[in-house]
């Protein structure tokens, strides 16, 4: 095992705990994580604990990998081990070329990379317009689009539930004009679908 996936499980491990006895985690919907091949995590973003929910609710050998603001990676210690777990830092501001390389190149090798649609956070049960960027990716790659919705108060010892819905099919919005706003809105659509339908 490489040293990555070594350095991921075992955070991954940590979070889970956290998230089992903090926010009584509760997930569903797993028997719609696709087994094999590239994977695009889509959910809504309401707090800084939402990527905790979304690796405690992806199995371990799909490691997610996710965009961290270069600030970050200033910090020594905390820089070797982000780098270590798969983590890469995009700039602040729009058009980090470096950043969408890097995701593109994570797609197309069979790669889990959880994305936040909105690009901001928003208020629980609340949701903004997606923005074009999840459908950039969902373009120049074969990955599988995997909504999921984050349910619950944030609120400790409250329980926080993660929803998983089944994979969104954007084969016919491809070659339409204007596709990569399309699709981004078809994948909030399905991410707000799967919240309401179990909040």
């Amino acid at each position: 095992m490489k040293r990555q996936d070594t350095v991921y499980r075992i955070a991954r491990f940590v979070v889970w705990v956290i998230a089992k006895t903090v926010f009584r985690l509760k997930v569903t919907g797993q028997e719609n994580i696709p087994k094999d091949g590239s994977l695009l995590v889509c959910a809504n973003h309401s707090s800084n604990w939402d990527p905790v929910f979304l690796v405690s609710a992806i199995p371990p050998k799909r490691a997610v990998r996710y965009m961290a603001k270069e600030e970050l990676f200033k910090v020594p210690a905390l820089k070797q081990l982000m780098i270590a777990a798969g983590t890469y830092p995009v700039g602040r501001g729009q058009g980090d070329r470096q950043a969408l390389k890097r995701t593109i190149e994570l797609l197309n090798s069979d790669e889990t990379v959880g994305i936040f649609p909105e690009g901001t956070r928003s208020e629980p049960g609340e949701f903004t317009a997606a923005q074009p960027g999840v459908g950039f990716f969902a373009l120049r790659s074969n990955a599988q689009i995997l909504p999921i919705a984050i349910i619950g108060s944030y609120r400790p010892f409250k329980r926080m539930h993660v929803a998983v819905g089944k994979p969104v099919d954007i084969s016919d919005l491809r070659d339409q004009r204007g596709a990569a706003k399309a699709i981004s809105d078809r994948i909030m659509d399905e991410i707000k679908s799967v919240y309401f339908n179990h909040a």
